[in-house]
């Protein structure tokens, strides 16, 4: 009950970021509220033990943003798209878990934006930034992948809730037009280029993933 408080006050203050752009902390665009946010993510009860060095990512299903947060400072923040069947962890739900996971492959470096994958494979030829935005109802995943396992037994992980066994990524779309509503079957949607480039800042380092209401 300690952690599910904590999780909801943290939902209430991720409310107050609605309507934000992609950003870079690089750009000098992170603000208070945003370290905030990062700090009392890390801080909630059931976190994981993050290390100097660690990514944490921050989806919040209700403003559709990810936060790229590293050492308590953000680095970057991204319009999303999580499920349009909303949260749920059941397989074959077509939902997007809930709570704590981590990134356990990265996928596609060396393909080049708009490659499409299936079963994690390459596919076919890249598709060029003007199919990226099309009015289709194919979901395809694109450009690079980065999958998240479970670590909450019996919430994410483990028999008919695992994340991972239910192929969870983050990844590029074809549907960039819909990103910041819920669009997906399940998955964390980016855009082409900002799935490239959180892949580029994560890739190699522990990544962790919570998940928010």
């Amino acid at each position: 009950m300690k952690v599910r408080r904590a999780i909801a006050a943290l939902a209430v203050v991720v409310l107050a970021a609605s309507g934000m752009e992609g950003v870079s902390a690089m750009e000098g665009t992170a603000t208070e509220y945003q370290r905030r946010l990062a700090s009392s993510a890390a801080s909630l009860p059931d976190a994981p033990q993050l290390a100097p060095g660690d990514w944490l990512l921050i989806v919040t299903l209700d403003d559709q943003r990810l936060i790229a947060c590293r050492d308590g400072e953000i680095r970057a923040v991204y319009p999303v798209s999580t499920a349009a069947n909303g949260a749920g962890s059941l397989e074959n739900s077509g939902k997007t878990p809930l709570g704590w996971h981590r990134v356990c492959e990265w996928i596609g470096g060396r393909e080049p934006l708009g490659r499409p994958f299936v079963s994690r494979k390459p596919s076919g030829k890249a598709l060029p930034p003007a199919k990226w935005r099309e009015k289709s109802s194919a979901d395809m995943v694109l450009t690079r992948i980065l999958w998240l396992d479970g670590l909450e037994p019996g919430r994410n992980k483990g028999g008919n809730v695992d994340s991972h066994d239910r192929f969870i990524y983050i990844h590029g779309t074809n549907q960039e037009q819909l990103l910041g509503t819920p669009a997906s079957h399940g998955c964390i949607r980016l855009s082409n280029r900002a799935v490239a480039e959180l892949f580029d800042l994560t890739l190699g380092s522990t990544t962790y993933c919570l998940v928010l209401q």
